[in-house]
Protein backbone atom coordinates (compact mmCIF):
# COMPACT_ATOMS: atom_id res chain seq x y z
CA UNK A 1 0.00 0.00 0.00
CA UNK A 2 2.88 2.30 0.81
CA UNK A 3 4.98 1.43 -2.59
CA UNK A 4 1.55 2.12 -4.60
CA UNK A 5 1.26 5.51 -2.60
CA UNK A 6 4.49 6.51 -3.52
CA UNK A 7 3.49 5.48 -6.97
CA UNK A 8 1.01 8.10 -7.46
CA UNK A 9 3.67 10.63 -6.16
CA UNK A 10 5.78 10.10 -8.35
CA UNK A 11 3.51 10.42 -11.21
CA UNK A 12 2.08 13.37 -10.39
CA UNK A 13 5.41 15.10 -10.07
CA UNK A 14 5.57 13.48 -13.74
CA UNK A 15 2.72 15.07 -14.73
CA UNK A 16 3.41 18.72 -12.91
CA UNK A 17 7.01 18.72 -14.73
CA UNK A 18 5.40 18.09 -18.34
CA UNK A 19 2.90 20.71 -17.72
CA UNK A 20 5.46 22.83 -16.90
CA UNK A 21 7.92 22.07 -19.45
CA UNK A 22 4.57 22.36 -22.49
CA UNK A 23 4.01 25.72 -21.14
CA UNK A 24 7.14 27.34 -21.83
CA UNK A 25 8.89 27.65 -18.93
CA UNK A 26 8.72 29.44 -15.48
CA UNK A 27 7.86 32.39 -14.16
CA UNK A 28 11.53 33.84 -13.89
CA UNK A 29 11.53 33.51 -17.27
CA UNK A 30 8.34 35.35 -18.22
CA UNK A 31 9.57 37.53 -15.76
CA UNK A 32 12.70 38.10 -17.95
CA UNK A 33 10.75 38.34 -21.08
CA UNK A 34 8.31 40.90 -19.81
CA UNK A 35 11.21 43.12 -18.31
CA UNK A 36 12.90 42.87 -22.26
CA UNK A 37 9.68 44.03 -24.31
CA UNK A 38 9.26 46.90 -21.45
CA UNK A 39 12.95 47.92 -22.57
CA UNK A 40 12.49 47.43 -26.15
CA UNK A 41 9.55 49.68 -26.02
CA UNK A 42 11.70 52.14 -24.16
CA UNK A 43 14.41 52.20 -26.75
CA UNK A 44 11.84 52.70 -29.71
CA UNK A 45 10.25 55.62 -27.64
CA UNK A 46 13.66 56.82 -27.80
CA UNK A 47 14.52 56.37 -31.50
CA UNK A 48 10.97 57.77 -32.44
CA UNK A 49 11.65 60.78 -31.10
CA UNK A 50 14.62 61.68 -32.50
CA UNK A 51 13.57 59.35 -35.69
CA UNK A 52 10.25 62.22 -35.95
CA UNK A 53 12.46 64.79 -37.25
CA UNK A 54 12.50 64.61 -41.50
CA UNK A 55 15.84 64.84 -42.42
CA UNK A 56 14.28 66.41 -45.76
CA UNK A 57 13.24 69.42 -43.96
CA UNK A 58 16.65 69.90 -42.24
CA UNK A 59 19.13 72.20 -43.70
CA UNK A 60 23.07 71.51 -42.58
CA UNK A 61 26.04 73.16 -42.67
CA UNK A 62 29.21 71.67 -42.56
CA UNK A 63 32.53 73.19 -40.68
CA UNK A 64 36.24 71.81 -41.21
CA UNK A 65 37.12 72.18 -37.77
CA UNK A 66 40.56 70.19 -38.59
CA UNK A 67 43.28 70.32 -41.10
CA UNK A 68 42.54 67.51 -43.22
CA UNK A 69 41.49 68.33 -46.63
CA UNK A 70 37.83 67.15 -47.63
CA UNK A 71 36.72 65.98 -44.26
CA UNK A 72 34.03 68.82 -43.93
CA UNK A 73 32.68 67.99 -47.69
CA UNK A 74 33.24 63.98 -46.87
CA UNK A 75 30.27 64.53 -43.89
CA UNK A 76 27.79 66.49 -45.63
CA UNK A 77 27.65 63.87 -48.41
CA UNK A 78 27.15 61.40 -45.30
CA UNK A 79 24.54 63.50 -44.11
CA UNK A 80 22.95 64.29 -47.57
CA UNK A 81 22.66 60.43 -47.90
CA UNK A 82 21.03 60.74 -45.40
CA UNK A 83 18.45 62.70 -46.41
CA UNK A 84 19.63 65.96 -45.18
CA UNK A 85 19.46 68.73 -47.32
CA UNK A 86 23.27 70.55 -47.72
CA UNK A 87 23.97 73.82 -46.20
CA UNK A 88 27.30 75.39 -46.70
CA UNK A 89 30.62 73.30 -46.62
CA UNK A 90 33.63 75.55 -45.44
CA UNK A 91 36.30 75.90 -43.05
CA UNK A 92 36.31 76.47 -39.12
CA UNK A 93 38.17 79.60 -37.65
CA UNK A 94 39.90 76.59 -35.31
CA UNK A 95 41.10 74.32 -37.27
CA UNK A 96 42.78 71.88 -34.30
CA UNK A 97 39.45 70.71 -32.99
CA UNK A 98 39.61 67.22 -31.71
CA UNK A 99 35.53 66.83 -30.85
CA UNK A 100 32.63 67.48 -33.23
CA UNK A 101 30.10 69.96 -32.44
CA UNK A 102 26.42 70.18 -33.59
CA UNK A 103 25.34 73.34 -33.00
CA UNK A 104 21.59 74.73 -33.64
CA UNK A 105 20.65 77.88 -34.71
CA UNK A 106 18.01 78.54 -32.18
CA UNK A 107 16.11 76.49 -29.74
CA UNK A 108 13.32 75.04 -31.99
CA UNK A 109 15.82 73.21 -34.11
CA UNK A 110 17.72 71.63 -30.90
CA UNK A 111 15.93 68.27 -31.79
CA UNK A 112 17.10 68.03 -35.30
CA UNK A 113 20.93 69.03 -33.80
CA UNK A 114 20.30 66.11 -31.59
CA UNK A 115 18.87 63.99 -34.74
CA UNK A 116 21.94 65.14 -36.92
CA UNK A 117 24.15 64.14 -34.12
CA UNK A 118 22.61 60.59 -34.32
CA UNK A 119 22.66 60.30 -37.80
CA UNK A 120 26.86 60.79 -37.30
CA UNK A 121 27.08 58.24 -34.66
CA UNK A 122 27.69 61.53 -31.95
CA UNK A 123 26.34 61.79 -28.18
CA UNK A 124 24.00 64.42 -26.96
CA UNK A 125 27.08 66.17 -25.13
CA UNK A 126 28.03 67.17 -29.01
CA UNK A 127 24.63 69.28 -29.17
CA UNK A 128 24.88 73.04 -28.26
CA UNK A 129 23.20 75.99 -29.18
CA UNK A 130 25.19 78.24 -32.09
CA UNK A 131 27.63 80.61 -30.93
CA UNK A 132 28.06 84.06 -32.78
CA UNK A 133 31.24 82.87 -34.58
CA UNK A 134 30.15 80.05 -36.21
CA UNK A 135 26.82 81.42 -37.05
CA UNK A 136 29.45 84.23 -38.96
CA UNK A 137 30.80 81.86 -40.76
CA UNK A 138 28.32 79.34 -41.80
CA UNK A 139 25.70 82.21 -42.40
CA UNK A 140 27.44 85.15 -43.64
CA UNK A 141 25.69 88.51 -42.39
CA UNK A 142 25.58 89.18 -46.39
CA UNK A 143 23.70 86.54 -47.56
CA UNK A 144 19.94 84.71 -46.15
CA UNK A 145 20.93 81.58 -44.01
CA UNK A 146 18.89 78.03 -45.03
CA UNK A 147 21.00 75.79 -42.64
CA UNK A 148 18.83 74.70 -38.70
CA UNK A 149 21.85 72.82 -37.89
CA UNK A 150 25.61 73.72 -38.14
CA UNK A 151 28.08 70.63 -37.83
CA UNK A 152 31.69 71.84 -36.93
CA UNK A 153 34.07 68.61 -37.77
CA UNK A 154 36.63 67.49 -35.42
CA UNK A 155 39.29 64.92 -35.82
CA UNK A 156 36.85 62.40 -34.22
CA UNK A 157 34.37 61.93 -37.32
CA UNK A 158 37.75 61.76 -39.56
CA UNK A 159 38.55 58.04 -37.92
CA UNK A 160 34.45 56.68 -38.61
Amino acid sequence: MVFGGLLAVVALAAVVVAVIALAGGNGASSASHSSSSSATLAGHRTQSTVAAVQPATVTVSVLNGTDMQGLAERVSQRLISDGYRKGAVTNASNQTQTSSVVAYMAPGYRRDALAVATALKLGQTSVQQIDANTKAIACPPSQACPSAVVVTVGTDLAQQ
